[in-house]
């Protein structure tokens, strides 16, 4: 997996940077923060499809475990989204087995990862979080199933919906 992080998180994390080409990669993520109510809200974003995840609460040791929480949450929130066990396999099969890290790509992705955060902020304040737990199952839910669009809403599609139909042209 490759996470591509703001300035912010990355000025916050301070990880070894690798440079890597992912363009059509759909093992490409993005990732940003927001400090709420003095607690990290982490949201990290599939590039092709912006199927989220969710954490809060977040601590810069917990970064330590990353390769752990991320897949585990990637699976939870998998299954959450209704995927087969087939599909999640699948993805698995083919992930990278280590995390590395970059500056993010483009703006255009960057303010798409600003408004998933912004829908997760304002979900979490709604909803509620769960603070015994970094992941938000709840939260990351909510966030896959609405609908999104891009080009001045000429192309809206469920990224959980988009994120299946990329699973399933995996070989």
């Amino acid at each position: 997996m490759h996470i591509q992080c703001t300035k912010k998180l990355l000025d916050f994390l301070k990880p070894n940077i690798t440079n890597k080409n992912t363009d059509s990669d759909l093992y490409a993520w993005h990732a940003n923060y927001l400090v709420n109510d003095r607690k990290k809200l982490l949201v990290i974003m599939n590039d092709l499809t912006r199927f989220s995840l969710v954490f809060y609460g977040v601590k810069k040791s917990d970064f330590k475990n990353i390769n752990v929480w991320f897949v585990t949450a990637l699976y939870n929130a998998m299954v959450l989204a209704g995927f087969s066990g087939d599909d999640i396999i699948k993805y698995f099969d083919k992930a990278p087995d280590t995390i590395t890290y970059n500056k993010t790509k483009n703006r255009t992705l960057v303010a798409r990862l600003n408004k998933t955060v912004e829908i997760a902020d304002i979900m979490c304040q709604n909803d509620g979080v769960y603070i015994d737990v970094l992941e938000q199952d709840h939260i990351a839910k909510s966030c896959n199933e609405i609908l999104v669009c891009e080009n001045n809403y000429k192309t809206c599609y469920v990224p959980k919906e988009k994120f299946k139909a990329y699973i399933d042209m995996l070989d």
